[in-house]
């Protein structure tokens, strides 16, 4: 499979990781040009099918087992990663801006180190503290939780997001340390069953039908298939001749051209202090990358790169 995709080695594997970056960081208008004609429930349950089929299919070319290995594992992930992860990004993006949802969710690396320490018991040193305190401030401008006359919620359901995303990475880790997981079966099984939930809400709650045109069809196709089936597919075959915190620096960009692509999209303006929290969030992430790169622990490699 990663010679289909282009991937056999080192060199080709950065070539590969910009492409991705590209793809998951433009991604974000995407998926916001498709919700102004959908219900973030509903789009998240299409596209997350879309992605299913995918990567099964994948698994049958590759000849590998379709049965699940863990099914403790697949449910626990599954509603971390897919259900709690997807399904608040398309309702954070229904009702924000694609870049400020971006920069929210991208909070997922510090919510990681929180939740790695009681249950992976990677303890929380150095560095990583003044990266979770600078995180933490710039999340608290962003959100801006004392202008209770705005629009909060999206900015929850964004941080909601971040937190179900690295739920979902920290789960996997614990579950390899105990299951002989095949990522690409363990993915499939974790989006089939995650999405479950969503995809039974309907029944129980009405919801509006999708306002489909040729032009929604692609957009679709686009975020279910390109980006969250065969991206997946990509972060594969970039981890195998790339090491997992060297390709997780790919982080840094995509929030900055979700945020150019959504200026130039949709006008997306932020304010002074929102500027302020993005720059205290990125300079966590620059402590996180620069104790990595030292050789010290790595960050935990994303389940799915995204974050959304």
């Amino acid at each position: 499979m990663t010679a289909v995709l282009g991937v056999h080695d080192r060199r080709s594997a950065y070539a590969a990781l910009a492409a991705l970056t590209l793809i998951w960081g433009s991604n974000w208008v995407v998926m916001k040009l498709a919700l102004d004609h959908a219900n973030p429930v509903v789009f998240n349950v299409q596209r997350t099918w879309i992605a299913v089929l995918v990567l099964f299919a994948a698994l049958a070319v590759q000849r590998k087992s379709l049965r699940p290995v863990g099914w403790g594992a697949i449910v626990v992930t599954g509603f971390f990663q897919t259900t709690v992860n997807f399904g608040s990004t398309t309702m954070a993006l229904a009702g924000g801006g694609a870049g400020r949802t971006s920069v929210l969710v991208f909070t997922m690396p510090f919510w990681t180190l929180l939740l790695a320490w009681p249950v992976l018991h990677e303890r929380v040193r150095g560095l990583q503290w003044l990266a979770i305190a600078a995180a933490f401030t710039g999340l608290v401008l962003v959100v801006g939780p004392w202008e209770w006359h705005g629009d909060l919620a999206p900015r929850f359901w964004a941080v909601a997001s971040g937190f179900g995303w690295a739920a979902g990475t920290v789960a996997t880790k614990y579950f390899q340390q105990r299951h002989r997981l095949d990522m690409l079966n363990f993915m499939a099984w974790q989006m089939a069953v995650g999405v479950l939930p969503l995809t039974l809400l309907p029944l129980f709650v009405a919801l509006p039908p999708t306002e489909w045109s040729f032009a929604q069809g692609l957009l679709l196709i686009h975020v279910g298939a390109i980006s969250t089936a065969l991206g997946f597919l990509l972060w594969i075959a970039i981890l195998r001749f790339l090491p997992a915190g060297t390709a997780s620096l790919n982080m840094f960009a995509i929030p900055v051209i979700a945020l150019v692509s959504s200026m130039l999209v949709y006008d997306e303006s932020l304010t002074a202090v929102e500027w302020l929290g993005i720059g205290c969030i990125g300079a966590g992430l620059v402590l996180i990358s620069l104790q990595a790169l030292r050789g010290s622990r790595s960050p935990v490699a994303p389940a799915s790169g995204e974050g959304g």
